[in-house]
């Protein structure tokens, strides 16, 4: 209710800039729309579904589209589109990993998102086995312009939210995602995306949601055609699948991991980003400087994700070049369910992991506590102040990557990691 209570502050910048919304586009400012509604710009914008927009916009035919970080368009035409009927088949994807427990009620699409990437559901539906997870999160388009109503809309540096973006050789898979299911959704969070991303490959865009009552993942394929015009979306397919966990693996298949590695785990909290860093090494980005301009490091970042890869054994530098080691070249051929069992037995190689996931495995009623972690990391090292604080959060995002990817662990949000109880067959 409150966010609807601020949609309708539309009404009154529409009037006090006397704006006319017979016209196909109207401009509008960040700095006008917080000025007038006294909102936050970006919360003003956010309309997901044809439900959330202000009673002006949908009596008027009207909806709102970013040109750049601080301007608005109000826009006459199509913005939304309705949701077709799924088929009554349920497509069943056979899996190894559980869903993580710790995750269940959690209200965040993005977990099962996750779990559809790692569990090789993705692949199974777009049909590219061998796909990585490229991006996810915020970044600023590219310029390009297209067509909506007939009127040309040019679009230069707004900010999208990319909730998944993952690439094969051949192909770019870029995923919207949402828990439930809505009855529309903003056209914009397709189209902005497969603009950004159409430079080098030619995208497929996905619409998928999970529902949590019959506990499906749900997809929508889509494509523009001609590309350049907004209102061009069609529907190629739609998908309903269950993910069914056969064979799980467990906590006790990894307790033969032996520590290998003496040195402390670097800061870097991302492992999709560590293990990213082996795929853009096979693609020419074999240096630092090309290294940080793939990923959007700052030179200090670079550093340490590098490091990372390189005690994982994955890749390895001479002469100031990145080569990928014969694990490396193992790793990059693998499914991604399969690199998954393949990375974690890495982490645990290094001591704090392998000796944090053995005290969590021999007593299975209780967890490790973050500030044991912290212990821990000071009895294997001469760290102290807060970098151990920094590298106990690294160690628990490592954990939170294993949990999220192959279930056999949980993690809180205080950090305190145990090992995970399986799920029902069914996820």
């Amino acid at each position: 209710m409150k966010m609807a209570r601020k949609v309708e502050k539309w009404a009154d910048i529409v009037r006090q800039l006397g704006l006319d919304i017979s016209k196909p586009v109207n401009p509008v400012t960040a700095k006008q729309i917080k000025e007038i509604s006294h909102e936050e710009p970006r919360l003003m914008a956010k309309m997901d579904t044809i439900e959330s927009l202000p009673s002006i916009f949908r009596e008027n035919g009207l909806f709102l589209l970013p040109a750049s970080r601080t301007e608005y368009l109000i826009v006459k035409g199509k913005g939304y589109h309705k949701l077709e009927e799924l088929p009554d088949s349920v497509l069943v994807h056979e899996a190894r990993y559980s869903f993580p427990s710790s995750a269940l009620g959690v209200q965040s699409e993005g977990i099962y998102l996750d779990y559809a990437y790692s569990s090789g559901l993705i692949g199974k539906v777009s049909g590219s086995g061998n796909l990585i997870l490229a991006f996810h999160g915020r970044r600023t388009t590219p310029r390009f312009s297209f067509n909506v109503n007939k009127q040309v809309i040019t679009v230069d540096g707004a900010q999208i939210e990319v909730d998944g973006e993952y690439q094969s050789s051949e192909e770019v898979v870029l995923v919207e995602s949402k828990l439930g299911i809505p009855s529309s959704f903003n056209i914009r969070q397709l189209y902005y995306p497969y603009r950004t991303f159409n430079d080098k490959k030619h995208p497929r865009n996905f619409f998928f949601c999970f529902e949590p009552i019959r506990n499906e993942y749900l997809f929508w394929e889509y494509d523009f055609r001609p590309h350049t015009s907004f209102e061009s979306i069609e529907l190629l397919r739609a998908l309903r699948c269950q993910v069914k966990v056969t064979n799980p693996l467990t906590a006790d298949d990894y307790l033969d991991v032996t520590p290998v590695r003496k040195i402390i785990p670097p800061q870097a909290d991302s492992v999709d980003k560590i293990i990213e860093l082996p795929f853009r090494i096979s693609e020419g980005y074999d240096t630092s400087e090309k290294m940080t301009r793939a990923f959007a490091f700052v030179q200090r970042q670079s550093s340490y994700y590098r490091q990372a890869a390189e005690l994982l054994g994955l890749v390895e530098s001479k002469d100031d070049r990145y080569t990928l080691t014969d694990s490396g070249e193992h790793y990059i051929r693998l499914l991604p369910e399969e690199r998954n069992n393949y990375i974690c037995r890495l982490l645990l190689k290094f001591p704090i992991m392998n000796d944090i996931f053995l005290q969590a495995s021999i007593n299975r009623g209780s967890h490790v506590a973050k500030q044991k972690i912290i212990e821990i990391i000071r009895e294997h090292s001469h760290l102290t102040g807060t970098t151990l604080t920094r590298r106990a959060q690294t160690i628990v995002s490592w954990f939170k990557w294993i949990r999220n990817n192959l279930g056999i662990v949980e993690v809180d949000r205080k950090g305190n990691v145990w090992i995970s109880k399986q799920l029902p067959q069914s996820q």
